[in-house]
């Protein structure tokens, strides 16, 4: 009886560990992802610009375009996921557009 209880407890850690995590933790997700949407429109019309504008914002946040698009395959993998992020995105510009206009 002890052995499998260490062997249960060995595989659930196990388990536990394994667990897949978004490699762009979900706060500097919505902020990249913010940005990008948010794109000025000169960049957005020009798709070089618009891709040099990417890099920057990636170089920002300190992460690599791949690791953004790992963490959108990780959250296509529950599509429910994209629902509490898509409100906390829409929170987060409310809440950087009311700075910027108190900022003025």
């Amino acid at each position: 009886m002890n052995n499998s209880y260490h062997i249960i407890l060995v595989f659930l850690i196990l388990f536990i560990s394994c667990e897949e995590k978004s490699p762009v933790p979900e706060d500097k997700f919505i902020q990249i992802y913010a940005n990008l949407v948010s794109a000025p429109d000169s960049v957005s019309v020009d798709s070089l610009m618009f891709s040099e504008y990417k890099q920057k914002v990636f170089s920002d946040f300190g992460y690599s375009e791949k690791e953004y698009e790992q963490t959108v395959k990780f959250y296509n993998q529950t599509p429910e996921k994209w629902d509490e992020f898509f409100k906390k995105v829409i929170k987060y510009i409310e809440t950087s557009n009311d700075s910027s206009k108190s900022a003025l």
